[in-house]
């Protein structure tokens, strides 16, 4: 394996979620053949910034607005970071 990346479960590499709501992750391995393989239950999410985004398993939560870098580590290697969107309530 060569690479991990983290999109949000539909593919999006710029996610943007209200705050309070939840955004589904994915995770997938490339290996050195240049196949990729869907490894969203086998990594570790971690949320760089926590007071923005928290993550449980390959569920992110929207804490408050502002940018959260959500990364993944799967077999030894870790993911560039995701960077999520966190937008207030509408009013």
């Amino acid at each position: 394996m060569t690479a991990v990346a983290v999109t949000s479960a539909d593919g999006n590499t710029k996610p943007s979620v209200v705050q309070g709501a939840k955004l589904a992750l994915k995770a997938v391995a490339t290996h050195v053949d240049k196949t990729t393989v869907d490894v969203t239950g086998q990594v570790t999410f971690k949320s760089k910034d926590a007071g923005v985004a928290t993550v449980d398993g390959g569920t992110l939560t929207a804490v408050k607005a502002g940018s959260a870098r959500i990364n993944a580590t799967y077999d030894g290697v870790t993911s560039p970071d995701l960077t999520v969107t966190v937008t207030a309530h509408a009013a």
